[in-house]
């Protein structure tokens, strides 16, 4: 006959039973969430801050490079406002100053292979070193250029002995006198002397990711722009601990992530190691962002520890309870089996009252105990997951601050610290068509600084643009209403937005700007209206903007302040009301 186990033995293996059954099944569903939430955690900040700093440069090298398109174009067309004067006054003839004017135009080289054309309103080359007298008409870009007339555009271009098309970068301003939309072009992969690494060198390698981990920047030959201890040298032929030539596949693929072991000095084993990569094709640079793998899993490898540890001293401790209590029981109860087949069951809100005071009721005590603290263990896993929440609710928030911060420097002139253009076109076509659906009145001022050119011959660009600083807060400090917007234009003209406004409100408006910029009494001895810096305005008010486009509304501003100019200059002209 074979011999049974003790009584005693068997609640001691029921005990253990129980408790190992518990800290697994809590352990691996704390593991398992933690992990997951960890690794979800981890790549999206990792691909966040990769995207963040690609876009960091890539808003750079746009920068600079309509910058310096701006100010060829910006030159050109008052190289022709000189000649048109001379034509208008009698200097020269037209067909004479048009010659000249091309012959200048065209020996201006953009970049290494760019030039300078001019289109006019109906499509047709007046200037260009190949296609003169050609109707380009029917390219979209060129009907972009003759919408806007005014601008930066980007488009990708194929000559014939090009194998795929590149990004080409343009800018473009109208001469609305002769009809001549003067482009600037080139390839922005032609730019690249343009943009200064240091610029925002220190803030790449400021980047952590992990312990180790960091960012880098390489171009398609291998050769490291950016690093923290490699700089200037070449990895293109490196490979990992199996011999794959995982730069290579960088180069190749552009853009994504790939895995590969890798093996510091003085390291035993390789480590898996992660990099995210993103193609800049302008700069034929490539951002990478890298970081061992067991780093970012870190600290999950901690939880996973901790849960252990404490999982070997509730077990140690559940031990020790079970033989003490053991010994003094002397037989099974039905009630308490029953419990303990629904505490299996997962039902941990059994209640068992002892109902006595022998050792039967100290057992069930003792079973009482034990089920409040899985629970408890349940409650402080719900703590954790709670807390872990509240850390990645935080992590996104910051996210999100860091992503509004680059949506407002986006949107900020960098020299005036007013709106820029991009977030002057955003708002005035909201504002007009709010306008337009409200049938609500809208007005717009555009304004130019009284021979702003000579104020900068005369006293130079720094003076020129403290100048411009000047002007931009008095503007703004002109404005009352939380509705009323102003933004730098373009160079020296800047210009205002009034939503439901009156023509009258608007004039008024605009002189108190006037007249506020004059009392600045900032000195312009070069100036043929004053000896203090002075403005000219148009005005222009709509009061249904269903009768007329966005396009021909800031034409019509744009008319009355060319008239204020003709007109003396430092006044204010109101457009011709072509309201119903």
């Amino acid at each position: 006959m074979r011999r049974q186990i003790g009584f005693s033995k068997q609640i001691l293996f029921l005990f253990i039973s129980l408790c190992l059954l518990c800290i697994s099944l809590v352990g691996t569903i704390s593991y398992q969430i933690t992990k997951k939430l960890n690794t979800d955690l981890v790549m999206t900040n990792l691909q966040t801050l990769t995207d963040a700093t690609y876009n960091l440069i890539d808003s750079a090298i746009n920068a600079s490079i309509r910058n310096h398109l701006r100010a060829i174009a910006e030159q050109d067309k008052l190289m022709m406002e000189m000649y048109f004067s001379r034509v208008k006054s009698g200097d020269l003839s037209k067909k004479a100053a048009q010659a000249e004017i091309e012959r200048i135009l065209l020996s201006q080289v953009i970049g290494s292979t760019g030039y300078t054309y001019v289109v006019n309103s109906k499509g047709i080359l007046m200037t260009h070193p190949l296609l003169k007298g050609s109707d380009l008409s029917g390219y979209s870009f060129i009907k972009d250029q003759i919408n806007r007339k005014n601008g930066y555009m980007e488009y990708s271009w194929k000559n014939p002995i090009d194998t795929k098309p590149r990004e080409k970068a343009l800018y473009m301003t109208c001469f609305d006198k002769w009809d001549a939309i003067i482009s600037v072009s080139s390839y922005k992969s032609e730019f690249t002397s343009l943009v200064n690494i240091n610029d925002f060198k220190s803030k790449i390698l400021a980047i952590v990711l992990g312990k180790t981990g960091y960012m880098y920047v390489m171009n398609s030959r291998g050769e490291l722009i950016v690093h923290p201890k490699q700089e200037s040298s070449s990895i293109y032929d490196s490979t990992d601990s199996q011999g794959n030539y995982f730069i290579q596949e960088i180069i190749e693929k552009k853009n994504g992530s790939i895995v590969y072991p890798w093996k510091n000095p003085g390291e035993l084993v390789p480590r898996e190691k992660i990099v995210i990569y993103k193609y800049l094709e302008p700069m034929d640079w490539y951002l990478c962002a890298g970081v061992y793998i067991d780093e970012l899993a870190e600290p999950v490898n901690r939880l996973k520890m901790y849960l252990a540890s404490t999982a070997f001293c509730i077990l140690i401790f559940v031990v020790c309870v079970s033989i003490w209590y053991s010994k003094i029981v002397l037989r099974p109860i039905n009630a308490l089996i029953q419990a303990s087949e629904r505490v299996i069951e997962g039902n941990y809100d059994v209640q068992i009252t002892a109902g006595r005071d022998d050792e039967i009721g100290s057992l069930t005590c003792i079973f009482s105990k034990m089920l409040t603290q899985i629970r408890q263990y349940l409650a402080d896993l719900h703590t954790a997951n709670a807390e872990l929440e509240a850390v990645n609710i935080g992590l996104e928030k910051k996210v999100e601050e860091r992503t509004r911060q680059l949506e407002e420097l986006s949107n900020q002139d960098s020299l005036t610290g007013i709106a820029n253009r991009r977030k002057l076109d955003e708002y005035l076509n909201n504002a007009y068509n709010m306008a337009a659906r409200n049938n609500l009145s809208l007005s717009l001022i555009i304004l130019d600084i009284d021979f702003f050119k000579r104020f900068n011959d005369r006293y130079g660009h720094p003076a020129g643009d403290e100048c411009l600083k000047i002007v931009a807060r008095g503007l703004s400090d002109s404005l009352h209403r939380s509705t009323d917007f102003v933004a730098r234009y373009g160079g020296e003209e800047f210009m205002v937005v009034l939503s439901n406004s009156s023509p009258e409100d608007a004039w008024k408006i605009a002189e108190r700007i006037r007249v506020n910029i004059e009392r600045l009494k900032i000195p312009h001895e070069a100036s043929a209206v004053s000896a203090t810096v002075t403005i000219s305005l148009g005005v222009c008010t709509l009061m249904s903007c269903q009768s007329i486009s966005l396009v021909d509304f800031i034409a019509l501003a744009d008319e009355a302040l060319y008239k204020a100019k003709e007109n003396g200059r430092n006044r204010t002209e109101i457009a011709l009301n072509l309201n119903p």
